[in-house]
């Protein structure tokens, strides 16, 4: 082996043994601050550990700070009095293109930095000033291509090539750990903080509902979060398009609140309002449609409140910082506008309630008729004061929340209520109150709220009616004695005299006439008869012979048309309390308008069955079929359907009003369901016979 082969090996052992060296002392450099993540006793254990390896008196640290472009003041090895100083000592790094230092320093090179150098920088020559340094080893930390920070060395010392690169390696790397695991804390800390001042936000609007507090906590946490100094919330009316001020803070400019009101109506909020999306104004100066409404403002963020696709107001934030609102400021705003979004529905949603209950209780209040109302469990919610007066109650005694047989267990009203909300089925009846005044009662059951009962004072026209009931039986009675006459003359002419075909059909036309006329002058003193008070003469009624008898004598007709007529009768039904022959007339009456209704080859069925404390029987026909509007008036008085199908049969309009009373003499109920060309069917419910009520009739 030759001298120059020896040569050779020994700078390749030379060469080793300083690679050697390098992991050594990068792996040292590493095991001592890798297990470091709290990046401030990271930077302060660096410093140490560096100072060590480069043999330096003095070592510091500057870290990136990337919203403001500079080397911020980390840590320092040496006089920990110092820090305090220090801590506010930055290098502008934003001016790359002008500045060789930077340029050198974002390109990753070492430099030595002389006191010419020094005297460039205003930190690093306050730096020289106060610690009397010639000269300072500045070594960039680059991760990934990125400077992230710089290390700052008083002298040489073992700053050789190697050295320098196991310093801006290692320590960039457990920098960027450190940083990367500080920001993920930071973060998960603000989450969390977020999340509780969220939940505190909620608890906050979900707790009230005045309109006026909702703005105010409103711009006082977006001011609390963004550290702005001026806020306001306008409400945007989207018909006109224009905003009114509704609250605000910070705005210092001398001017009226109406000026400023009307400034705002064209500024970047009336924008956003329109938009319906938020913006950031980093430099309000590069803005035309910015207004000025508070001294120093430099930039502006503007969220919509939206709710259901509809913008309800505009949050603006002002801040005295150039680009002085971040991405976390502008989510936060946002998701604090979602919770006011709901808190002004809500506080808008209550005051329009609060309005309609008030404009409510003043139309209840001033109305004439009674109106209560009961929830689903028999208490009353509602009653107004002429039901008080009526019903001879205190005015001055709170009756809500009370039961209703409680409150009024001295009236008639209670028997009424108790009998719909047995049938489960509207009722209309009639009832004396304690005023000694006639009532008309309706009583509807309404899903979600209970019963509702309205009843009107009808005193005066049962009196007309009365008077009414007289006349008609005074000029009825009268009437009969000219009929009897005008019958026997015809029947003396059939008798002394022959007539050909037409002078008897003539004759048959005036008996047919004397007939009809005879036929309403029964039915209206039958009807005087019912609503003056009738007594009926009540007992146990099978209900199964009845409708048999009243089918039977039907059906000579029912042949006639040809028609299908039928009973469903359960054979275990229970008797009625009723008067049968007044049942029996009921009935008649009820199938055979059916009959006459429903055309040739139709059908009519009649069924029966048992209810509660009620027999519910119904008459159901595939005939013509009742309008809505006939349907209201059908129960009225000459009433009668006028139809071209209904012309040629007769009647004469009293024969349901008759039904009806009677029905309700037997504290009973009718209804009916009717379609036009889909038939008609008549309801009939009635109270089942009770021992009660034979022993009743037995003391009777």
């Amino acid at each position: 082996m030759t001298e120059n082969d020896l040569d050779k090996l020994r700078v390749e052992n030379i060469a080793l043994r300083e690679q050697v060296q390098h992991f050594s002392a990068f792996k040292n450099l590493i095991l001592a601050t890798a297990t470091i993540l709290d990046l401030s006793a990271l930077l302060t254990e660096l410093t140490i550990c560096i100072a060590d390896m480069m043999a330096c008196k003095r070592v510091l640290i500057f870290m990136v700070d990337d919203e403001d472009a500079t080397l911020k003041f980390g840590a320092i090895n040496s006089d920990p009095t110092a820090k305090q100083s220090l801590r506010n000592l930055s290098i502008t790094i934003f001016n790359a293109e002008n500045d060789p230092l930077i340029r050198s320093w974002l390109a990753g090179e070492t430099v030595l930095l002389d006191s010419e150098s020094m005297a460039a920088i205003p930190a690093l020559k306050w730096l020289a000033d106060t610690s009397t340094l010639d000269a300072l080893y500045s070594i960039p930390l680059i991760f990934q291509g990125q400077l992230i920070g710089l290390v700052l060395c008083d002298n040489l010392g073992n700053a050789s090539d190697s050295n320098l690169s196991i310093v801006a390696e290692a320590s960039s790397i457990v920098l960027q750990n450190a940083r990367i695991h500080t920001e993920t804390v930071e973060k998960s800390t603000a989450g969390m903080h977020e999340l509780y001042i969220l939940r505190q936000i909620d608890r906050e609007l979900n707790d009230n509902i005045d309109l006026n507090h909702v703005f105010s906590m409103t711009l006082d946490w977006a001011l609390r979060f963004t550290n702005a100094q001026a806020a306001s919330v306008e409400l945007y009316d989207e018909q006109t398009d224009e905003l009114r001020m509704m609250a605000q803070y910070g705005h210092d400019v001398g001017i009226d609140s109406e000026l400023a009101m009307r400034l705002m109506l064209g500024g970047i909020a009336s924008r956003v309002a329109r938009s319906g999306r938020a913006e950031v104004i980093p430099d309000v100066s590069m803005d035309a449609d910015f207004v000025r409404v508070s001294t120093g403002t430099r930039s502006q963020m503007s969220v919509p409140v939206i709710r259901e696709d509809r913008v309800l107001a505009v949050i603006t934030i002002e801040s005295r910082k150039l680009n002085g609102f971040t991405d976390p400021h502008l989510d936060f705003v946002e998701k604090l506008a979602s919770r006011a979004a709901v808190a002004i529905d809500n506080a808008r949603l209550f005051a329009e309630t609060k309005r309609e209950r008030e404009k409510l209780s003043h139309i209840l209040s001033n109305t004439a008729d009674i109106v209560i109302v009961c929830s689903m469990d028999d208490r009353l919610v509602l009653i107004n004061q002429a039901a008080l007066l009526a019903l001879r109650l205190y005015a001055s005694e709170n009756y809500l929340g009370r039961p209703f047989f409680e409150v009024f267990s001295h009236t008639t009203l209670t028997d009424v209520y108790r009998k719909s909300r047995l049938s489960g089925e509207p009722t209309i009846s009639e009832t004396i109150l304690p005023n000694d005044r006639i009532y008309h009662v309706n009583i509807t059951l309404q899903e979600n709220v209970g019963c509702i009962i309205v009843m009107h004072d009808i005193t005066p026209f049962k009196e007309m009616d009365r008077l009414k009931s007289d006349l008609i039986a005074t000029v009825s009675h009268d009437l009969k004695q000219p009929l009897a006459v005008m019958n026997g003359y015809t029947e003396l002419l059939m008798m002394h005299k022959k007539f050909d075909p037409t002078g008897m059909n003539f004759i048959e036309m005036v008996r047919k006439s004397i007939h009809n006329m005879r036929q309403l002058i029964d039915d209206l003193l039958d009807l005087g008869k019912i609503e003056s008070g009738i007594k009926l003469d009540y007992q146990a009624t099978p209900i199964q012979s009845l409708i048999t008898d009243c089918i039977e004598s039907l059906r000579p007709t029912v042949l006639t048309k040809n028609m299908a007529l039928t009973a469903e009768i359960p054979v275990d039904l229970p008797p009625v309390h009723a008067d049968r022959a007044r049942l029996q007339q009921i009935l008649t009456n009820l199938i055979g308008n059916a009959v006459k209704y429903t055309q040739p080859d139709g059908w009519v069925k009649v069924n029966a069955e048992e209810r509660d404390t009620m027999l519910r029987i119904t008459v159901q026909d595939n005939g013509m079929g009742i309008s809505p509007e006939d349907q209201i008036h059908i129960f009225d008085r000459f009433y009668r359907v006028r139809r071209p199908e209904t012309d040629s049969i007769e009647g004469t309009g009293l024969g349901l009003a008759i039904v009806k009373s009677l029905v309700e003499a037997h504290n009973g109920q009718i209804g009916l369901e009717s379609r036009l060309g889909e038939g008609t069917t008549f309801y009939l419910l009635l109270p089942i016979h009770r021992q009660e009520d034979s022993d009743l009739e037995s003391t009777a």
